[in-house]
């Protein structure tokens, strides 16, 4: 199985460059095998769309936005791992400037959720959170936060009972 080394490869994605943090955090910390990331907007090689959905920047705008979000989350997270490990995405926090009559948050984060499916295959599927708010940092429409888990990428990915495989008698 590919690794996410190998998957970015492959897809001929280039990751953009971690992005900078605003202020005084890191843009993302590991503890053990997980990683946090900070919120990530939308920032990259093109001008970030500004304002809120869908009276200022249309949803489909607002989608891409969060795929690029999810790029640079990643980019924050493969910058904290070894090439021999592997990356599983666990969850995202999505976070949507909306007018306040608009309820579909959740098809904006879907952006950032396909382009996690897309690029990690079964490794992209995630628990996630979409919400709506009044404002984000510099105006920007939506803002995706990740928590990865870390894995060896040498080690066979089994779901299910792991006493059945006892690594030891191969």
């Amino acid at each position: 199985m590919m690794n996410i080394f190998e998957k970015i490869k492959k897809s001929g994605l280039n990751l953009p460059a971690c992005p900078k943090p605003l202020a005084s955090y890191m843009p993302a910390i590991r503890i053990k095998d997980t990683i946090y990331v900070s919120g990530q907007l939308p920032t990259g090689k093109s001008p970030m769309p500004t304002g809120a959905v869908p009276s200022e920047v249309s949803i489909e705008e607002a989608q891409k936005a969060a795929g690029v979000c999810f790029l640079n989350a990643l980019s924050a997270a493969v910058d904290l791992i070894k090439e021999t490990e592997d990356l599983q995405l666990v969850q995202i926090q999505g976070f949507v400037k909306c007018d306040s009559s608009f309820t579909d948050m959740p098809l904006v984060i879907n952006g950032a959720s396909e382009q996690a499916l897309q690029l990690m295959e079964d490794k992209g599927t995630h628990a996630r959170t979409a919400v709506g708010v009044s404002s984000l940092p510099k105006n920007a429409p939506v803002e995706i936060a990740c928590i990865f888990n870390v894995l060896d990428a040498g080690m066979p990915s089994y779901s299910g009972r792991y006493e059945w495989f006892d690594p030891s008698k191969n």
